[in-house]
C-alpha cells in the first residue's frame, strides 16, 4: 500500500489511473480476492474524431459527428470507482489525474475498514485518501479538533490532530453512517490537491440496501474469556468459511486448548437460533481429531459446510465449536464457542 501498505501487484485490488480519454476501458468491482489491474488507454478506434461518409473535401456529403459538449467531455473525463460489500455499496467518479484502488471484504489492505476505496493524485510520491465502511469508528488521543460539514451532501465529522495543515479523518452520518474517510496524504501533494479531495468525496455515493457477500459478526459469544479466546471468521460465502482463533491469553487456560473437525450451523429464526437442516440422508459424522490452539498465537481454519449443509440462503448465522483445555488424560474441560455472520 503506498506509504502504508501499497505494492505495485495489489494482493485484492484494482487499479486505475484516470488518464485523458479513457471512455472505453473497463474495469472489474473488486469481486474477488484475485488481482486484476486495468490501466486507462487511448481510444484510437474509428470512431474517435471520425467523419462519416466520404472526407470532406470529396465532393460527396457525409455526416460530421458533432464535437462533444463540455460537460459531456467532462462526464468522458471522470472514471467511478465502485465497491460492493455486505454493508452497503461504495462509490466515488474520480477526474482525469487521479487514481484508484478497489478492496474488497476481508482484503485485509486497509488501514481502517472493511471493504473501500483508495484514490490518490496519478504521479504524486506517497499518500492516499482511504474511503472505507468501518461500522463502528472510534477515536481518541491528545491535540484532536473537530467540526463538522456537509459532504456529499451528508453531515459529517471532521477531524485533525496536532493542527496539521490536512484532516486525519472524516465519519459520515446520517444514511451514510459507517462510512469513514482516513487521510494519508503528505503536505507536499495536500497543498496542491486538497481542494480536488474534498470534490471527490462530494461524489461520494454509499447505498446500504445494495447489499453482496458475507460477513463476521462481532457477538459476546465469540470470546471466552475464562481460557482467553477469540474466535471470527473471514472470507465468508454460502459454502463455508475460513475460521480465526486467537488464544490472546496464555495463561488463563489451564492446559492445552484444543478443537476438533465438528461443528454446527444456526439460523437466526423469529428472534431464536434454530438449528440448519442437514441435507445429508443417513448417518454422518466427524473425524476424531484435536488440533492444537497454540497460546499467545492466532490460527486459520479453513471449513466448508456445503456437504453437510448445501449452500446457505442470506440470513444471519452462526458456527457453534467446540474446545477443549486438556491438561491430561481424562482430565479436560469443554466449552463451546461460536461466531456469528451475515449472509446477502
Amino acid at each position: 500500500m503506498r506509504k502504508w501498505t501499497i505494492i505495485s501487484v495489489l494482493l485484492a485490488g484494482v487499479m486505475l489511473c484516470g488518464c485523458a480519454d479513457t471512455g472505453n476501458s473497463e474495469q472489474s468491482a473488486g469481486s474477488g480476492q484475485g488481482t486484476k489491474s486495468v490501466e486507462s488507454q487511448e481510444d484510437n478506434g474509428p470512431e474517435a474524431g471520425a467523419i462519416s461518409g466520404a472526407e470532406s473535401g470529396g465532393g460527396q456529403s457525409g455526416d460530421v459527428s458533432e464535437p462533444d459538449s463540455p460537460e459531456k467531455q467532462n462526464e468522458n473525463s471522470t472514471r467511478e470507482a465502485v465497491q460492493g460489500g455486505p454493508y452497503g455499496r461504495l462509490s466515488l467518479s474520480l477526474p482525469e489525474g487521479w487514481c484508484y484502488e478497489e478492496y474488497p471484504m476481508d482484503s485485509e489492505e486497509l488501514r481502517g475498514g472493511k471493504y473501500g476505496i483508495l484514490f490518490y493524485p496519478e504521479g504524486a510520491g506517497e499518500g492516499f485518501i482511504e474511503v472505507c465502511y468501518a461500522g463502528r469508528f472510534g477515536v481518541c488521543g491528545t491535540g484532536l479538533q473537530s467540526e463538522n460539514r456537509t459532504i456529499a451532501g451528508k453531515s459529517a465529522n471532521v477531524g485533525t490532530y496536532d493542527n496539521k495543515n490536512h484532516w486525519d479523518f472524516i465519519i459520515f452520518q446520517e444514511e451514510y453512517e459507517g462510512v469513514v474517510a482516513l487521510n494519508s496524504s503528505e503536505d507536499g501533494w495536500w497543498k496542491e490537491y486538497g481542494a480536488q479531495v474534498y470534490d471527490i468525496l462530494d461524489t461520494l455515493s454509499f447505498e446500504p440496501e445494495v447489499r453482496e457477500g458475507g460477513a463476521c459478526v462481532d457477538s459476546e459469544q465469540s470470546e471466552l474469556t475464562e481460557i482467553g479466546l477469540h474466535l471470527s471468521l473471514k472470507n465468508v460465502s454460502a459454502t463455508g468459511a475460513t475460521l480465526v482463533w486467537n488464544h490472546y491469553d496464555p495463561e488463563a487456560a489451564t492446559g492445552e486448548l484444543q478443537c476438533g473437525d465438528d461443528f454446527v450451523l444456526q439460523q437466526m429464526e423469529n428472534g431464536q437460533w434454530e438449528e440448519v437442516p442437514v441435507v445429508v440422508e443417513g448417518n454422518y459424522g466427524f473425524h476424531a481429531i484435536a488440533y492444537p490452539i497454540s497460546a499467545g498465537e492466532t490460527k486459520e481454519q479453513q471449513l466448508n459446510w456445503e456437504w453437510l449443509y448445501g449452500q446457505l440462503a442470506p440470513g444471519e448465522y452462526r458456527i457453534g465449536k467446540g474446545v477443549g483445555d486438556f491438561r491430561a488424560s481424562g482430565d479436560f474441560d469443554e466449552y463451546t464457542i461460536y461466531a456469528q455472520f451475515i449472509l446477502n
